[in-house]
């Protein structure tokens, strides 16, 4: 369901009710789409200047410092009825989708999950890679680690899960682009296992780096809360596989 609802008020107009935690970047937005159900129960979307009477924007810190999160709490904000975009003047306007809205809500939210798996499967890469320069020159007894057959292992099993998840995403994305009706098994698929898997990664890459992964001058901490964050952005493992077993019920 949606988070926001559009009602008929007293006088003859629009509103907007409803509230959204954890929204990437609302805090510094210029404008904000919000998703809504209209009273008819049929998906719209509200474009509105966020400092609308009666729509309340505050910044919600969490661990991952690289991005900014927000809550959006909108408590009888008035809207008109429109086809184009917003006035000048800023008034809120509601857009009504083309063809299918459910659908369009659908493809919206995968297109923002694959984006999530895409920066996953980014920050996999980027460990494997720090791990593996770190190993060949990080020396014990006279040798560097990645000599040691331990750290192979881990840093191969780092290198298949990085490997699929590369595959998932890419299939992903390639359907997600050409508006395959089907996608959204690709897309839970990517989203399930590169978000998982980039935890997973993140955290080997801590083991094999020794004491100094743990120190805060390694910045290593930076790309685990970013993928912790990643994991539950836009639906968790959890919840892609249980949408993936729906199919089979």
């Amino acid at each position: 369901s949606l988070p926001f609802r559009v009602t008929p008020s007293s006088g003859g107009g629009l509103v907007v009710h409803g509230e959204a935690a954890f929204v990437p970047d609302a805090a510094d937005a210029d404008r904000l789409l919000l998703p809504a159900l209209d009273d008819d129960g049929e998906p719209v979307v509200v474009s509105i200047d966020p400092g609308a009477p009666g729509l309340d924007v505050h910044a919600q810190p969490v661990l991952d410092t690289t991005r900014r999160l927000a809550r959006v709490r909108a408590e009888g904000v008035e809207v008109a009825e429109g086809v184009e975009v917003a006035d000048a003047d800023g008034d809120a306007v509601v857009w009504r989708f083309l063809g299918e809205p459910a659908a369009a809500v659908a493809a919206l939210r995968d297109r923002a999950a694959v984006a999530v798996a895409c920066d996953s499967l980014g920050l996999s890469e980027a460990m494997l890679d720090a791990t593996v320069a770190y190993a060949g020159v990080r020396q014990q007894f006279g040798r560097p680690i990645g000599s040691f057959q331990a750290v192979k292992h881990a840093c191969a099993d780092m290198l298949v899960q990085v490997s699929v998840a590369r595959e998932l995403v890419a299939a992903a994305v390639e359907q997600v682009a050409a508006a395959d009706p089907a996608a959204a098994v690709a897309v839970s698929m990517a989203k399930a296992y590169a978000c998982g898997t980039a935890v997973d990664v993140v955290g080997k890459a801590l083991q094999l780096h020794g004491g100094i992964g743990y120190t805060w001058e390694s910045g290593l901490h930076v790309y685990l809360k970013r993928a912790t964050l990643d994991r539950v952005l836009f639906g968790s493992p959890p919840a892609h596989r249980q949408r993936l077993s729906a199919r089979h019920l």
